[in-house]
């Protein structure tokens, strides 16, 4: 079992990215009272992660099952193409709806909510 920290993973990214305001909700509403208050992990070992997870695709109704069992807690969210947090990150849901989930992701120290289509998703595995 490897028990290193991986530190330069791509799920953990401390850095500023650009913000695509298609998938960017500025409004505030009752979600972000059940937004993330803390950081994801910072650290995991490559163990933790099911290697599954990066070659797996599920379909949209797979995808919003996993996520509905997942509320509230920190996730990994893989996309089927680069986003603009990039492909595999960690991600925090709050909201599901028919075609989208709605969540966190955290950059530059702080929450951020974004918005993704099932169809957009390709894997997601919960941590919480």
């Amino acid at each position: 079992m490897n028990n290193n920290p991986m530190n330069n993973h791509p799920y953990n990214h401390q850095h500023q990215h650009s913000i695509d305001q298609s998938h960017y909700l500025e409004r505030q509403t009752e979600e972000d009272e059940a937004g993330p208050f803390s950081p994801p992990p910072q650290q995991f070992a490559q163990s933790q992660i099911p290697q599954p997870f990066f070659t797996q695709t599920f379909q949209p109704s797979q995808i919003r099952a996993r996520m509905c069992s997942c509320l509230g807690n920190w996730g990994l969210l893989g996309l089927r193409r680069q986003g603009q947090f990039g492909r595999d990150f960690w991600f925090f849901p709050v909201a599901i709806r028919q075609n989208s989930v709605t969540g966190y992701i955290w950059i530059g120290g702080r929450r951020q909510r974004v918005r993704y289509q099932f169809s957009q998703i390709r894997n997601f595995v919960c941590f919480g």
